[in-house]
């Protein structure tokens, strides 16, 4: 038996080519359809028409762009408000939020719209999300020390750069304000600096320069309280709060310079969670903006957490020996300010209920 010839792949890829302008023809004729219909069905309700509007607008609300259904579900709850029919009015509206709960009025909107609109509880249930982002930490001295003379020594303290990420939860608490709980991960990196010039006898320029850095992780739990204000589509907002963390893991990083003329020694990352408490504190101020996109909102956060308590195990400050006599660094009292711009995206879960 002679078996059939196979297709030619040029003939089955013209095929779907085919197929493919086809099914775009037949879909850009649906919106084009729906265009007509919404134009024909506002005429009709300019002129108090109202009752073929709802079936004349049930295809478009299947079939037509996200636009053009938003477009048929505002018409026909106003052909519904204009012809007092509350029930079919609210039915439909509850509708419409389900399926676009991140609708915005818009300043075009009939006012009978927005009232009925504003009837609801439009914000999201609760939502959640991932974010991250960079931070700068500057330690803040709470009372210093040295083992340099301290009225002759200059010492400073220096803001480096890291990173945090992390997961949060939010509800609404009322229309404006909003409760955020969140779990981050955040690394820490800062230092400090202490000189002293001395003259010494048999070395030009004796100099001492202690320069000390750390590293600290840490699992933080930030909870917070938004109020939110609205300019066009974008939700500004300020928010305030407390957060508490338990510090995973420092290293600290020293060196000292004592001659112009000689290489400095510097020590190796050094494991120094038993120099340092284990759990922070802080107090949260900050401001952002929320950006609602469907099923979500991007966020954009810059917050200060301003530490309150020290950091420095007062009661083991002596006890590093290497620090003190190879390199003469001493642990100031000291908390941490750090300052954080991260992005983030929260999906929303919405339930529209009228509001009491």
């Amino acid at each position: 038996m002679t078996p059939y010839p196979s297709q030619p792949s040029g003939f089955i890829k013209i095929s779907l080519l085919a197929a493919f302008l086809f099914l775009l023809s037949a879909d850009l004729h649906c919106q084009d359809d729906c265009a007509a219909k919404i134009q024909e069905a506002q005429k009709y309700y300019d002129l108090g028409m109202i009752e073929e509007i709802p079936q004349m607008l049930s295809t478009c609300m299947a079939e037509g762009t996200r636009t053009q259904k938003i477009e048929a579900y505002k018409l026909i709850i106003l052909s519904y408000l204009f012809d007092d029919n509350q029930f079919e009015a609210e039915k439909t509206m509850v509708e419409f939020l389900k399926k676009y709960p991140e609708y915005e009025i818009m300043p075009n909107d009939p006012i009978e719209f927005v009232y009925l609109f504003e009837s609801y509880r439009t914000t999201s249930v609760f939502s959640f999300g991932l974010s991250a982002g960079m931070n700068l930490t500057d330690p803040r001295i709470i009372e210093p020390f040295t083992m340099l003379d301290m009225n002759s020594a200059t010492t400073k303290n220096t803001m480096k750069p890291s990173f945090n990420v992390g997961l949060g939860v939010g509800r609404y608490i009322t229309r404006k304000m909003l409760l955020n709980l969140e779990f981050n991960f955040v690394s820490n990196n800062y230092g400090f600096y202490d000189e002293i010039s001395l003259p010494v006898p048999e070395e030009k320029n004796a100099i001492n320069e202690i320069t000390y850095t750390e590293r600290l992780y840490k699992l933080e739990m930030p909870v917070t309280v938004a109020y939110e204000f609205n300019i066009k589509k974008i939700h500004y907002f300020v928010r305030a709060g407390l957060s508490a963390a338990k510090l995973t893991g420092i290293t600290g990083h020293a060196s000292r310079k004592y001659s112009e003329d000689l290489q400095p020694l510097t020590s190796e990352n050094e494991d120094i969670s038993y120099y340092r408490k284990k759990m922070l504190y802080g107090a949260i101020i900050g401001a952002g903006m929320r950006y609602k996109v469907p099923r979500g909102v991007i966020t954009v956060d810059l917050r200060a957490n301003i530490g309150l308590n020290n950091i420095v195990n007062e009661d083991r400050r002596y006890e590093n020996q290497d620090f003190l006599t190879k390199y003469y660094y001493l642990d100031d009292d000291f908390s941490l300010n750090t300052l954080s711009l991260s992005a983030g995206y929260y999906f929303s879960f919405y339930k529209p209920k009228k509001q009491r």
